[in-house]
Formats: C-alpha cells, sequence, structure tokens
C-alpha cells in the first residue's frame, strides 16, 4: 500500500477511515496506516474531512479535485466495466 492506493481507496469506498481500519483494508501494519494518513494531510493534492474525538476518522473528498475514483472514470470513459484481467484483480 501506498499514499495514492489508499487515498484512490478511501475515495472509492467514501467511508471514514481511522489508520487501524486503513492498515487492517491492505493488510498492513497500523504504523503504515498512519503513515499514509499523515501523508495525506500534509499533501495539498488530497480533500479531507477530520472528525473530532479521542480517536480521529478521516475520509477523502477529492483528490486534485478529482471527486470520483480514478477506475469510475476509466470505466465511463471506455463505457463498459474494464476486465479484472487489465486491472489486476
Amino acid at each position: 500500500m501506498n499514499t495514492k492506493t489508499a487515498a484512490e481507496k478511501m475515495l472509492e469506498t467514501g467511508l471514514f477511515y481511522t489508520p487501524i481500519e486503513l492498515g487492517r483494508e491492505f493488510a498492513c501494519s497500523i504504523v503504515h496506516g498512519e503513515r499514509c494518513i499523515k501523508n495525506m494531510l500534509a499533501d495539498a493534492a488530497y480533500q479531507i474531512e477530520q472528525t473530532d474525538g479521542p480517536a480521529p476518522r478521516y475520509r477523502m473528498i477529492a483528490i486534485n479535485g478529482r471527486k470520483k475514483p480514478i477506475a469510475t472514470l476509466q470505466n465511463n470513459a471506455l463505457m463498459f466495466k474494464r476486465p479484472s484481467s487489465l486491472v489486476g484483480g
């Protein structure tokens, strides 16, 4: 998992994540989840909504002004869903 793939996943699901949940989503450590969220918060390309509280949660609003995941944009451009053999999953 890197910051870009984590950000795309967060944008795709539209859910709030803690660093623990983000790490679990990609089968990585909590430290890795924290690092990705820290990188997203530091980079102006990512617009993130953050909840207050003892365990803050984060939701991706947009990446470089784009509010839809790249996979959705590609599917719309092709007018069909890309085969899984081409997307690696």
